[in-house]
């Protein structure tokens, strides 16, 4: 993680409150996130309490015995309570019980870091929303007709529920934080009143994502599996097909994190495209073994059509492997002008560009200096500080 350059002085000891439901979820994205914010701001902040609010009855927990691994982590910590609070739906956690455990607590502040907000309190409250996705595809009153009556009215709760959330949630947080001027702007300019009271700090990256002591031995195309369609994984398929054969032999294509079954856009996509045995699809996939496809492929190739921030991007940058982006507004601030882009829908220039890489030298050496550059100024220790500031503002 690093070393903390330094604590932020608080007069007394207030009580702070995360809802650290993440941590004992996969370790990726959000969950990452969250989990970094519950090692680092207790040494940040040593005068205050925290008190990092669990749901262990969450039906799509981590194993057990991973999640356990990170609760006692930090839980080491002297100035940390960590409560469990049993619910089956996230809506009875949030808006029901997390309520009265503020109040049992005396909790001065609440930190929401996943795009939730606790609508049934008044203590203050600090949300971090990572992007507005879910807002932007929010469809309220649709009608499934492959579905019964009740599960569209399940899924109209549902849809109820996230628009109370964005739409009233979050003008009643007191600061709003996202993770990019990208989603800031974003953000304020969906909600307008919320200009003065919200600020951006970008991520850190997890440790381990670092060069490989034998740079010259990369090969191979690496992507994600996500299948949704905002992931674009048809095109960055295409993308990798229209490369000439040499150089899909030479370099052949690497699906990391693939869930989905026979009717997922990429299963559609590798049929209709005939490259079943020309890749290589793995399923989930543990941070040691994605550090270690980013440190030895040659080329990582990540064509979102929106992104909030693109953790991979900076993962792999930071591991030396330059990248293919699409030319979404968040991945050209990020990546800047270490990144190769495409419009995300322009599969043959994606195609273009990863065969650039795939054969200029001097263009892929140029692309890791300046990614290797670029990726070091994204520290935890930096994103921590900036949120125990906010905190403080909002505890003064």
């Amino acid at each position: 993680m690093g070393t903390i350059k330094g604590s932020i002085n608080i007069p007394q000891r207030y009580r702070v409150a995360i809802d650290a439901r993440f941590v004992l979820r996969p370790l990726r994205g959000m969950p990452q996130y969250v989990y970094m914010l519950c090692q680092l701001l207790p040494t940040v902040m040593p005068e205050v309490h925290f008190f990092f609010f669990i749901n262990k009855q969450f039906e799509y927990n981590d194993d057990k015995d991973n999640y356990e691994k990170r609760l006692s982590k930090i839980s080491n910590f002297s100035n940390v309570s960590v409560v469990n609070i049993n619910a089956e739906t996230e809506m009875l956690w949030e808006q029901w019980l997390l309520p009265k455990k503020l109040k049992k607590y005396k909790i001065n502040l609440l930190h929401m870091p996943g795009n939730r907000v606790c609508l049934l309190s008044r203590v203050k409250q600090i949300t971090t929303t990572h992007d507005l996705m879910e807002w932007h595809s929010l469809k309220i009153l649709r009608y499934y007709k492959n579905r019964s009556l009740k599960e569209n009215f399940y899924f109209f709760r549902q849809k109820a529920y996230l628009w109370t959330v964005y739409r009233l949630g979050l003008s009643f947080s007191d600061h709003v934080l996202t993770i990019s001027q990208y989603s800031k702007r974003d953000i304020t300019q969906s909600f307008p009143k919320l200009k003065n009271k919200s600020s951006y700090v970008y991520h850190g990256i997890p440790r381990g994502f670092k060069p490989p002591i034998d740079n010259t031995s990369k090969q191979g195309v690496l992507m994600l599996g996500g299948d949704s369609h905002q992931k674009n994984p048809e095109n960055m398929l295409k993308a990798w097909a229209q490369l000439p054969k040499e150089l899909q032999r030479a370099h052949p294509l690497t699906i990391l994190g693939f869930v989905g079954g026979e009717d997922s856009i990429i299963s559609k996509t590798i049929r209709a495209l005939g490259i079943e045995n020309d890749i290589i699809i793995k399923g989930w996939v543990t941070e040691d073994e994605l550090i270690q496809a980013m440190q030895t492929s040659k080329v990582f190739i990540f064509a979102s059509r929106e992104e909030g921030f693109g953790f991979p991007l900076v993962q792999s940058m930071a591991s030396g492997t330059p990248v293919v982006t699409s030319e979404a507004d968040v991945l050209i601030e990020i990546g800047q002008d270490a990144i190769c882009s495409a419009k995300a829908e322009d599969f043959l220039a994606l195609s273009s560009a990863v065969g650039s890489l795939l054969t200029d030298e001097q263009l892929y050496n140029e692309k890791v200096k300046k990614g290797l550059t670029i990726s070091s100024k994204f520290t935890w220790e930096h994103t921590a500080e900036h949120i125990a500031s906010t905190y403080l503002t909002l505890l003064k």
